[in-house]
């Protein structure tokens, strides 16, 4: 009897602002939860793509633009219909995943890791922000970080109140466990005393993220150290870090590193910045958005955060200090350091007990199993 064909494997496209995101923790579990649902994946964004063999052969990356000029040279290849779901991440790759939803009858639901509205709009033409709303209306589901985003994605995309909206914060669900002597070897390779209380800043390094405020205290505490991690400063900001004069209690991580080695790097920090001063509306929602956050929180780094409603949390498991302005940033880090034994602790059960990505994951791959039902 001739063997049956072996049933073709469902494809999805995953489109992204950059390929840098390839692995961050929220983009690692949608494609990790679009591979356990049988779907080969194909990742498209802008640039050159990064490897994803990280993920096994069924992942494969592609270039793509966000542009209507690149939409009228690629929108009616027949590759399109070859797929069977199509997502992206905020907010311009959701423009060209609600019209080929659109166009091919295929299902699509969106990452709406960034909300840009007020001060942080961004600077693409109002006509695709408006495409990139609609594709969220169209959505099967939309994808937040944190429960304080769900109502300021409905206000901002139009959402309609049985919009189903999935909560998955930003971090691994399975994220790496502490190493003590990673520790010992990162103080070593960062020239950083092993005893010493060394703060932290990870990602964006400005003014609304708390830099003035590091550097301010490392110059006031003379047995404070710090690492910084910083992402796109520019080479000025480099070069005014290097010649603070603070060269034996300041590393400066001048490579980008991966997002699984910097989760891995923070073992080695006794507490990490979660500053967010600025005014527009996301930013003032943050909670389990904040990688960094949940990356300190997970490897047991406690940490200083602006005080908002999203960020709560953190006085009540008692992992971290809410501070308003420099004078309270300075007590902040004061108060940690005499405390940090039991801190360290409360951020382990504030990560396993309030952030619960182990918990949450399962809800992320139930709702793309269920775009397999129509």
């Amino acid at each position: 009897m001739p063997r049956s064909p072996s049933p073709r494997q469902r494809q999805a496209a995953h489109f992204l602002l950059v390929p840098e995101l390839l692995y961050s923790p929220p983009n690692r579990a949608i494609i990790e939860a679009l591979l356990s649902c049988g779907y080969a994946v194909h990742v498209f964004s802008p640039g050159i793509p990064q490897d994803p063999s990280d993920y096994g052969p069924d992942v494969h990356t592609h270039r793509a633009e966000f542009s209507m000029d690149w939409l009228r040279r690629h929108l009616l290849s027949r590759r399109w219909w070859n797929f069977d779901c199509f997502s992206g991440t905020s907010e311009d790759p959701l423009a060209v995943v609600g019209i080929l939803s659109a166009l091919t009858g295929r299902p699509c639901f969106s990452l709406v890791d960034e909300i840009k509205s007020g001060g942080y709009r961004g600077n693409s033409p109002e006509r695709w922000k408006q495409l990139c709303r609609w594709a969220m209306r169209r959505s099967r589901f939309t994808i937040v970080n944190d429960d304080s985003r769900v109502r300021l994605l409905r206000e901002y995309a139009g959402l309609t109140p049985d919009s189903r909206v999935v909560v998955y914060p930003g971090c691994f669900h399975q994220p790496p466990l502490p190493d003590p002597e990673l520790r010992r070897t990162l103080r070593r390779r960062w020239g950083l005393e092993q005893d010493a209380l060394v703060i932290a800043s990870s990602g964006a390094f400005n003014l609304t993220a708390g830099a003035d405020w590091l550097v301010q205290a490392l110059q006031e505490e003379p047995g404070l150290q710090a690492v910084i991690q910083p992402l796109a400063v520019s080479p000025l900001c480099l070069f005014l870090l290097k010649r603070l004069g603070l060269e034996e209690r300041l590393y400066l991580q001048e490579e980008r590193l991966g997002w699984q080695e910097a989760w891995r790097s923070a073992v080695g920090l006794d507490i990490g910045l979660a500053i967010y001063t600025n005014p527009a509306p996301q930013f003032q929602h943050m909670g389990t958005s904040s990688n960094r956050l949940c990356m300190f929180l997970a490897m047991g780094v406690p940490v200083i955060a602006t005080r908002q409603p999203s960020f709560r949390f953190i006085e009540d498991f008692d992992c971290g200090v809410l501070v308003e302005n420099y004078d309270q940033f300075l007590a902040a880090i004061r108060h940690i350091g005499a405390h940090l034994p039991a801190m360290r602790e409360n951020c382990h059960r504030c990560f396993h007990e309030y952030i619960m990505p182990p918990d949450r994951y399962p809800r992320l791959r139930e709702a793309i199993a269920s775009l397999r039902g129509g």
